[in-house]
């Protein structure tokens, strides 16, 4: 009455629009295009019998990763390499150890994860259109989360203990973030419920830029590195500063392990402290190329450790085949199998040494003091140039 409408407008209306008189209610259907989320299953894991090795003292195993950067695209990255990535590092890791194992005892593994396991979302870090296979979520619960599973279970069979100490990186954070929205604690929370009744696996969360482990009574000072300011290449003064202003501040370390920078390298501070910065799953990564200027070839590092010495060994395990030394030529100005030139300088015929000649004595044949004659035989016979002989070999 209000609106001067009638009781039949209300109805006329309403099948307008197709809403009948004997349709009660309205069924919603949404259509997802998502891969819907499956628990990965319990896994019954074999459990480690060592091998009973008579010499050698019993040494421990520090297994460094960072920066996966999973889902990230380069014109030779992608999430599936990613995966073969992750396999070979544990090939690369037990073919090191088993090589060791047969001088002396290695029973427990440390795992030092410096952040950065996956890409993440946000633009402004490189997550570009294009440039990313998935979002953030979907990077961490589908991609990265079952590989280190299945790396981590992979060890423990290998070893009588696994400890997984967890740093964050930077992907997924902002200036305006809070410190918890870095994208690899929802990767160590996972992990963390994933592993919490297996036993013989440890997995420590420091939410913190930094956290210091005891590994055999020495001290092991662990971050990522993204607070390091980096303009042309990588900070190398910036990053000796900073760690002997760390090393002052939480009362000395005897050794410090970083990632972020993409470049595996090592240096010794003093003859108290050395550092090892950890290489990157990715390659041809463009942030590394603009920002650094360099590519490094894929790899993590793997260390000994002996309860009196210390780290005793290291090595760079190699990720990806594709990216191994090529034999170069050792010819100067020739080029190698790939066609590059060996950058040597090639001598012009004028200013290369003739080759000098010379007889069974080691006389040099165009020597001024000789003469070289031939006998009937053709054979040379050389002789002072002050005595007269017959061209005669005495054969």
């Amino acid at each position: 009455k209000k609106y001067n409408m009638l009781a039949a407008s209300y109805e006329r209306r309403m099948r307008e629009r197709g809403i009948h008189s004997g349709v009660k209610e309205h069924t919603v259907v949404v259509e997802s295009d998502a891969e819907p989320i499956v628990n990965l299953p319990p896994i019954k894991l074999r459990e480690y019998k060592a091998r009973q090795v008579r010499e050698g003292d019993k040494e421990a195993v520090i297994l460094h990763t960072s920066d996966g950067h999973a889902c990230k695209i380069t014109p030779s990255y992608n999430e599936d390499v990613y995966i073969q990535r992750m396999d070979t590092l544990f090939d690369s890791t037990m073919a090191i150890v088993r090589l060791h194992r047969h001088m002396y005892p290695i029973r427990k593994l440390h795992i030092f994860n410096t952040g950065d396991n996956t890409q993440g979302e946000n633009p402004f870090q490189g997550s570009t259109i294009g440039s990313v296979s998935r979002g953030a979520r979907d990077q961490t619960t589908y991609v990265a989360y079952p590989a280190q599973v299945k790396l981590i279970s992979s060890l423990k069979q290998e070893f009588e203990e696994v400890i997984v100490e967890c740093i964050p990186g930077n992907h997924g954070w902002q200036k305006l973030s809070p410190e918890t929205s870095r994208e690899d604690l929802r990767l160590y929370d996972l992990l963390k419920v994933r592993f919490e009744n297996t036993k013989g696996v440890t997995i420590n969360i420091h939410e913190g830029f930094c956290a210091i482990v005891n590994v055999l009574g020495f001290k092991c000072f662990i971050f990522h590195g993204d607070g390091i300011p980096c303009q042309s290449g990588v900070p190398f003064f910036a990053l000796d500063r900073k760690l002997k202003s760390w090393y002052m501040q939480y009362g000395g370390f005897n050794y410090a392990f970083g990632g972020h920078f993409h470049k595996r390298h090592t240096d010794e501070i003093s003859s108290k402290l050395e550092y090892f910065m950890c290489g990157s799953l990715a390659s041809d990564d463009e942030w590394a190329l603009k920002k650094l200027g360099i590519s490094s070839s894929p790899s993590q590092n793997i260390y000994g450790i002996h309860p009196q010495m210390g780290i005793t060994w290291r090595y760079g395990l190699v990720v990806d085949r594709e990216f191994l030394a090529e034999k170069l030529s050792d010819t100067y100005g020739k080029e190698t199998s790939k066609g590059r030139s060996d950058m040597s300088t090639d001598l012009r015929d004028s200013e290369r040494r003739p080759h000098r000649e010379r007889n069974e004595d080691g006389i040099r044949l165009d020597h001024p003091g000789y003469e070289i004659t031939y006998c009937k035989c053709e054979r040379p016979i050389i002789h002072s140039r002050a005595v007269n002989i017959e061209p005669n070999c005495g054969r």
